[in-house]
């Protein structure tokens, strides 16, 4: 697990797949807040908007924006609105780093001068994190979009 802050915003990455039913969701969204607090002594109170985005080959990254309500941090409560995105995300990469034995295996776009990597062989991941950095929400849509798909 990795925590970014980010103005009002925490990102959590998670190297394992969120696949919780709708009544789960909350409790296991208040464990995880329990465990962010003693792991890195972070209390977290307040009402979040919680979007979790799911990758059948990375896991699960959640983004949790605080809605700055005086009512909630007065009384030390936590609520939440959570969301569930489910697509693929792709991974920037910078041109060095491809490799004949990557390209067999993704599907490359080219946007915006960068590159972008959509994962079709689950057993190279771990070669692309090394490398590469995580894109996932609506970026990914703008990307597929109006990015070309390129044969390198």
């Amino acid at each position: 697990m990795k925590l970014i802050f980010n103005n009002n915003k925490i990102i959590i990455y998670l190297n394992k797949k969120l696949i919780l039913e709708n009544a789960k969701l909350e409790s296991y969204f208040k464990k995880l807040f329990l465990k962010i607090k003693d792991k890195y002594n972070i209390k977290i109170i307040g009402y979040y908007n919680i979007n979790v985005y799911n990758d059948k080959n990375y896991g699960s990254i959640i983004e949790m924006e605080n809605q700055d309500l005086d009512y909630y941090n007065y009384f030390n409560q936590i609520d939440m609105e959570i969301k569930i995105n489910k697509n693929d995300f792709l991974y920037q990469i910078d041109y060095e780093y491809l490799t004949k034995e990557l390209l067999s295996k993704v599907n490359v776009y080219k946007y915006n001068e960068k590159l972008y990597l959509k994962i079709l062989d689950s057993n190279i991941i771990n070669k692309i994190l090394e490398f590469s950095k995580v894109i996932y929400g609506e970026e990914i849509n703008k990307i597929l979009k109006k990015g070309k798909k390129v044969k390198v």
